[in-house]
């Protein structure tokens, strides 16, 4: 065997060996695309939102081929996100083709939860899956899917469930299922307090109460200094005795610390 026939061989088993050490789906088109092939990341917020509901039934708009309709809207704090409210409309059919005589579902639509701030995100909520009643239609859980969103939460997907607690044109929806934004860092870090120390001020002599200051801070890891709200406040006027005081702080993606000290007013000597 020459040199030439050798130094070949070399060469072809050097490529079988890189070939070999490299997985099949690396070389594809579409991974070579992905998030993370670009240095983005794809990030899940595990959904817990309860929002306060208004949903007021009535007719539907024109061409809407359901029995009534109900504009709903929301609002509430959500840990991950912030302030957020809700807008669609919610809309039910009783009988056929839907279901059988006397039983109805609520039928599927679409809306948007809205982040202060933020930017939007795009659900499609799905039929209802069972014929029920039309009393507790309006409590009926529905799934929904993330279509995508603006701003902030551009190409959001997931999904999950609505839970419903409603009566009178009032109550509750909980929004449970996951949120996956791509290159969003969701931020689920509460603030963290300081100051929050127990406390021992003397009364005036003859006095029942004491005027008691004290400072109470939080800094949160991404907005930095925040307000903090004390109950009782500090400067108020405390009785004698041993009084709790319980103290919070709120970031703006609605994680919220708490802490509590005792202030201990005694009389004079």
């Amino acid at each position: 065997m020459n040199r030439t026939t050798i130094h070949t061989l070399v060469l072809l088993v050097a490529a079988m060996l890189v070939a070999a050490a490299v997985p099949a789906w690396a070389a594809t088109e579409d991974d070579a695309n992905s998030p993370a092939s670009l240095g983005g990341t794809m990030a899940s917020l595990e959904l817990r939102a309860s929002l306060r509901l208004v949903s007021d039934l009535g007719a539907c708009p024109p061409g809407v081929a359901a029995d009534a309709c109900a504009p709903r809207t929301g609002n509430g704090s959500v840990s991950g996100l912030g302030r957020v409210s809700e807008t669609y409309t919610w809309s039910f059919r009783m009988g056929p083709p839907t279901c059988p005589a006397g039983l109805g579902k609520p039928l599927a639509t679409t809306g948007r939860l809205v982040v202060a701030e933020k930017g939007e995100i795009h659900f499609a909520l799905t039929d209802g899956a069972r014929c029920i009643e039309q009393e507790p239609l309006r409590n009926e859980p529905q799934d929904f899917r993330i279509t995508g969103g603006t701003g902030t939460y551009a190409g959001a997907s997931g999904s999950g469930t609505v839970e419903r607690a409603v009566s009178a044109g009032f109550g509750t929806e909980r929004w449970i299922g996951t949120l996956t934004v791509p290159g969003l860092e969701f931020d689920v870090t509460r603030p963290t307090i300081a100051g929050s120390a127990n406390k021992v001020v003397r009364a005036k002599r003859g006095a029942k109460t004491a005027r008691v200051v004290f400072r109470v801070t939080a800094r949160d890891d991404r907005d930095g200094a925040l307000a903090t709200s004390c109950l009782p406040r500090s400067g108020s006027k405390f009785k004698l005795g041993r009084t709790r005081v319980s103290c919070s702080a709120t970031d703006t993606s609605a994680n919220t610390a708490t802490a509590a000290f005792t202030v201990t007013v005694r009389k004079a000597r």
